[in-house]
Order: structure tokens, then C-alpha cells, then sequence
């Protein structure tokens, strides 16, 4: 179900695993996979996102969505921060808010068969998803991800959430709980050479 569109400005700042207090330290590291590091003005942008399991348990979640906001599935938002001197850019996030995964038997299969199992220091990639920027200015650019893992509709997020935890742990896996977010990485945008 559409919930609606939220307006978020791509250059703020996520909240970094080094920023967290010890008691909530994130179970999982993030890591930006760049195909390259230097662009063409206007070249679309694709990136990987990298998951280790830095716990001494197996983790379990949904793939993580990428591109638009699903609080029952857990989610991906790129943020990017442009070259000084072109204008800060705001861009729509579709935000999707569904009922989650009910009946118990049938999220118990979820987990079984579609969920990624992530055993202890152990990596997981993402599929190449493509950033919903424009490099329309040259300069150096930074490229930065928060993971949201699932917590439910809005309505319901807590008891969503405890459910999915008791859930997950009946069949032997931990779902993660915690916000984390990839230390930024640099791209290089060239400008367009001059005709002669």
C-alpha cells in the first residue's frame, strides 16, 4: 500500500555506527561497492552495498529494499552530498507502508526460504542499484548509505518488530535492530572537455 512521498534533502548526514552509544553497537558494518571511482557529467551511478556480520551469531533479514522507503521489509537510502558550489538537492522517496508478514507459518517460511542468512563475519553484497542522483556538476562528490532493517508500519512498528525478533530467533537466526550507515566514499565528476 502507497503511503505517500516524503521529501528528503540528499545532502544531510546519516548517523554512523561510530556514533551510536556501546550498548547499541550495530551487529552488521556497511560498505559502499563503487564500479568506478570518476564519472562523465550526467553519467548515471551505480553502487553495491557490502554487509558483514561483525556478531558471533547467524543474522537473518529480508533483502533490504533499495530506492524507496518499506518500513515491514527494511531499507536502503543513499544520501549524497554534491560538489561546494552547486545548490543542495531535495528528492522524493516513495515510502510504502505495508501490513507486514502474517500469518507466523507463513513469515517462518519467509525467513527459511527468502530471508539472507548471514553466519558470523560473514559477507553478503547487495545487487547493483542504480543512485537516484544527477552528477550535473563537476567536482569531487560523496556517497554515503543507512540500512533500516524492517520494523513495521508505522502504526505498528513495535509489536511489528518484537514479532519478527521472536520469530527469528525460533528457527536460529538474530535479526538486526540497529541503524547503521557506510563511512562516505569519493567519486570524481569530470567536467565535459571544451570543443574547439
Amino acid at each position: 500500500m502507497l503511503v505517500g512521498l516524503g521529501m528528503s534533502s540528499i545532502a544531510a548526514r546519516p548517523q554512523t555506527a561510530n556514533d551510536l552509544p556501546a550498548s547499541a553497537a550495530p551487529l552488521l558494518k556497511l560498505r559502499i561497492i563503487l564500479g568506478k571511482e570518476t564519472y562523465a557529467l550526467h553519467e548515471p551511478l551505480f553502487i553495491k552495498t557490502e554487509f558483514t556480520n561483525l556478531s558471533d551469531r547467524t543474522l537473518c533479514f529480508p533483502k533490504p529494499e533499495q530506492g524507496r522507503t518499506v518500513p515491514v521489509q527494511g531499507y536502503l537510502v543513499t544520501g549524497v552530498i554534491a560538489p561546494p558550489g552547486d545548490n543542495e538537492v531535495e528528492k522524493f522517496i516513495e515510502v510504502f507502508d505495508g501490513g507486514g508478514v502474517w500469518p507466523r507459518e507463513k513469515l517462518l517460511s519467509e525467513i527459511k526460504q527468502r530471508w539472507i542468512w548471514l553466519p558470523p563475519h560473514e559477507v553478503y553484497v547487495s545487487d547493483p542499484a542504480q543512485v537516484q542522483t544527477e552528477l550535473n556538476f563537476p567536482g569531487n562528490w560523496q556517497i554515503e548509505e543507512t540500512y533500516q532493517p524492517p520494523e513495521g508500519s508505522f502504526d505498528r512498528a513495535g509489536e511489528y518488530r518484537k514479532y519478527l525478533k521472536t520469530t527469528a530467533l525460533s528457527v536460529g537466526c538474530t535479526l538486526p535492530e540497529t541503524e547503521v550507515s557506510t563511512q562516505p566514499v569519493t567519486i570524481s565528476v569530470m567536467a565535459a572537455p571544451e570543443k574547439k
